[in-house]
């Protein structure tokens, strides 16, 4: 018999002296289960939800540092000529063509 499921099995076995009363047994482990059973199906969620929290914001601060760093390039662009428009909507065209066909290499890796 494993006990990597639950550590406290073989202690419990110590403490009825290796003839557990089976049904008073069963009712110990049962509940005892479902509890860590609850435990865990209430940490999960809470954990997945700090990692997404977590990782939202690493991606909204870099997206940021991103913007204000273009808009310092491109603002000038924009601003010198009338055909600073049409470079700065190049360069925005250009952006999302990058984003887009990025896309399917970061879902692979998700998923």
């Amino acid at each position: 018999m494993s006990d990597e499921l639950d550590p406290g099995l073989k202690r419990l076995f110590a403490e009825t002296a290796g003839h557990p009363a089976d049904e008073a047994f069963v009712t110990v482990v049962t509940a005892r289960t479902s509890r860590e059973r609850r435990l865990t199906m209430l940490v999960r969620p809470l954990a997945g939800g700090l990692v997404a929290a977590a990782a939202a914001a690493a991606l909204a601060m870099t997206l940021g540092l991103v913007l204000n760093q273009g808009r310092a390039v491109i603002g000038p662009l924009v601003s010198s000529s009338p055909l600073g428009w049409v470079a700065g909507l190049a360069l925005v065209f250009a952006g999302a063509v990058c984003v887009r066909s990025l896309a399917p290499v970061f879902t692979r890796m998700r998923g």
